[in-house]
């Protein structure tokens, strides 16, 4: 049925977190007008939703701090948590949504039959999956030490993933939306798209490190012009590394930017308006303080579901702020604790003790209880705020959101801290969707407040049209 085509796109999108790409593959329509009514009616909504929840939610439910804010930016910013949601209808589903749909099919005859004698035979193909099962053996005692301790997809682990592929010559990053590893032997994919850009040919390779501990191998192939993708995908079945599925397809565009980001997008047939693949990697190194600043500060608000980037603000008018979408991305770690204000469908109203509330937004602004208080969400009577959370209809979280890197840092004299921030949308291959400073002022016991935002008024700045405002229930808040 019509309705299924729209289940499957999203969870295509789903499938392709649960493999780890990290580049997400799949584009998702918008949850919102008639593709929401659309998908109420089969499975997809279901999947769709609990992304949704997932994403507005606390997100973290452990002991994650604001330093690690790598895991939980992850979290709230991409709906990572929900892969455990549908295990057995992802299992179901997965000839269809690992690239093996009428139209990649299509795609990939075309391709053979395009490049005829450039492609390997078949003891060739078997030769280089048994290349990318050593290379995954290589680093078997990290892989096994980390299933063992349950850090499978922490920083550290993939860190010393990537290291140990790197030092055996192989050029290796972390997943896209992770971005937290520079890729080791990055000169090998530079050469390879110095050649594209002479149209000449070449050949490449490059692992993503997915949090499963597995690998997604990208073979790079230039002919004539024209540049090809061979996909594998490795999981662990135990202590033994398989090739889930293979997939080769035709690159429509391919983009090697200035600052270092590689794009390229999976060609489809012309009409074909279904999801399309799309992957992004930084391949020139990034400053590591940058990396921790980006940790500690922007990962964990993000850009979905809230405006606190998105907008100019300082100290003089922080009511422009709705602390209500960042109440539930900075409770846990104020309390420790997962946020015990669930989501719902329909977005639920909860109503917050003032001290619980105060407490997480004074954590981290420098605001007055009664600038807050003033707020139409208080209620004096009953000392306490109006909490409505994010629903289906406005939970403004995606995984082709846009994701916050710092390029660069001044640490001023006064203590301050300003973050230069680039917004990277892989789905629109834009290395620089907008640009904004971000000021934070570290305090002496080791916690920060934000003081400031400004969005660069750069040429090209896309407008947040992810971003979409909470549905407010006033007559509930007001006891009408």
């Amino acid at each position: 049925m019509w309705w299924r085509k729209a289940a499957r796109r999203w969870n295509s999108g789903l499938e392709n977190r649960k493999v780890g790409l990290g580049m997400c593959r799949k584009e998702q329509e918008r949850p919102y007008g008639k593709s929401a009514a659309i998908l109420k009616t089969g499975k997809g909504w279901m999947l769709l939703f609990c992304f949704c929840l997932t994403s507005v939610a606390n997100g973290c439910g452990n002991d994650d701090t604001m330093e690690d804010g790598h895991r939980v930016g992850r979290t709230m910013e991409s709906g990572y948590s929900v892969d455990n949601i549908m295990e057995d209808e992802y299992n179901a589903d997965h000839a269809m949504e690992s690239g093996y749909s009428s139209h990649a099919n299509a795609n990939h005859a075309a391709q053979d039959e395009y490049s005829g004698s450039h492609t390997a035979g078949n003891g060739a193909k078997r030769s280089r999956l048994e290349e990318i099962k050593a290379a995954a053996k290589s680093y078997q005692d990290i892989y096994g030490k980390a299933a063992a301790e349950n850090t499978l997809g922490h920083l550290e682990t993939m860190q010393k993933i990537v290291e140990r592929l790197g030092a055996h010559g192989y050029c290796a990053v972390d997943g896209e939306i992770q971005n937290q590893v520079n890729m080791t032997n990055s000169e090998q994919i530079e050469e390879f798209c110095l050649s594209v850009a002479e149209k000449k040919n070449g050949n490449a390779s490059f692992f993503s490190v997915m949090e499963d501990g597995g690998l997604i191998c990208f073979d790079l192939e230039s002919l004539e012009g024209e540049v090809y993708v061979t996909r594998n995908v490795l999981h662990w079945n135990g202590e033994v590394p398989e090739i889930g599925y293979t997939s080769r397809y035709r690159v429509s565009e391919w983009k090697y930017s200035e600052n270092g980001y590689l794009f390229f997008r999976e060609s489809v047939p012309e009409g074909y308006d279904g999801a399309q693949g799309y992957t992004a990697v930084r391949v020139k190194p990034l400053d590591e303080k940058c990396r921790e600043l980006n940790r500690k500060y922007i990962l964990p608000i993000g850009y979905g579901g809230n405006n606190m980037f998105l907008l100019d603000w300082s100290q003089e008018n922080l009511e422009l702020l709705d602390f209500d979408d960042l109440f539930p991305k900075l409770y846990s770690y104020v309390f420790r604790t997962r946020m015990p204000y669930e989501p719902t469908v329909d977005g639920k109203l909860y109503w917050v003790p003032e001290e619980e509330y105060e407490k997480v937004i004074t954590s981290y602004f420098r605001v007055e209880k009664e600038m807050l208080r003033a707020g139409k969400n208080y209620l004096k009577e009953e000392q306490a705020y109006a909490y409505r959370t994010r629903g289906f209809y406005d939970c403004a979280c995606s995984p082709n959101n846009p994701y916050p890197e710092v390029v660069s840092y001044e640490e001023r004299e006064d203590g301050t801290i300003l973050l230069t921030v680039d917004a990277i949308w892989s789905k629109e291959s834009m290395e620089q969707a907008f640009c904004h400073e971000v000021v934070v002022e570290p305090l002496e016991n080791g916690g920060f407040h934000y003081l400031s935002n400004r969005v660069l008024p750069l040429e090209g700045n896309v407008e947040p049209t992810w971003y979409v405002e909470k549905i407010t229930d006033t007559a509930a808040i007001s006891g009408d």
